[in-house]
């Protein structure tokens, strides 16, 4: 690939993450392709806006599903655009059944940096213990609610074992799924 086809992006900081085996290794500089495959993803409509970037939901043509399109937000600064990497690769690096798992990082056109991730369907843990109705919270009992608690302390031991501290973990940013899953 050459020059002109490509932007690195360096964290000011290194990122050092934890192998499984407790070795440590370190996120660098990442070459991230100029464009993506043109027409690749095909935008339906926003699903919702952040700190550091919007999420789209989109159809990925190359291979017929809807993801999560994350693309940093074109008001952040440099500083906020190199977080927005280093969420990604510590995104991607995190396999395990709660994390979104990453498919895609790249920028677009205009520079902007973007990921794509699982799209994820459900209800916040904020929803679920704030309805908006009466029977919001009656759909999901104590039990289930425990249950998903439990999946969320794992999840966070997980990530710790590797090294990361979420930052942001609050009942908005957990999701739970129609068949047990939790996000």
């Amino acid at each position: 690939m050459s020059s002109e086809l490509a932007t690195t992006v360096a964290p000011p900081l290194a990122q050092t993450l934890l192998r499984s085996d407790g070795s440590p290794t370190t996120i660098g500089p990442l070459s991230l392709p100029l464009v993506p495959d043109a027409g690749r993803y095909e935008f339906q409509r926003i699903l919702g806006v952040g700190g550091m970037g919007e999420v789209r939901l989109s159809i990925d043509r190359r291979v017929g599903r809807e993801v999560a399109f994350k693309i940093a937000r074109r008001r952040d600064a440099r500083p906020a655009g190199d977080r927005f990497v280093r969420e990604a690769l510590l995104q991607a690096r995190l396999e395990h059944p709660s994390f979104v798992p990453v498919y895609d990082v790249g920028t677009d056109p205009d520079g902007e940096v973007f990921f794509t991730m699982r799209r994820i369907r459900g209800e916040t843990l904020h929803d679920i213990l704030h309805p908006t109705d009466a029977t919001g919270a009656a759909r999901f009992g104590r039990g289930r609610l425990l249950g998903a608690f439990a999946q969320l302390c794992l999840a966070v031991d997980y990530a710790h074992s590797r090294g990361v501290v979420h930052r942001d973990l609050k009942p908005a940013n957990v999701m739970l799924g129609d068949f047990g899953e939790v996000y």
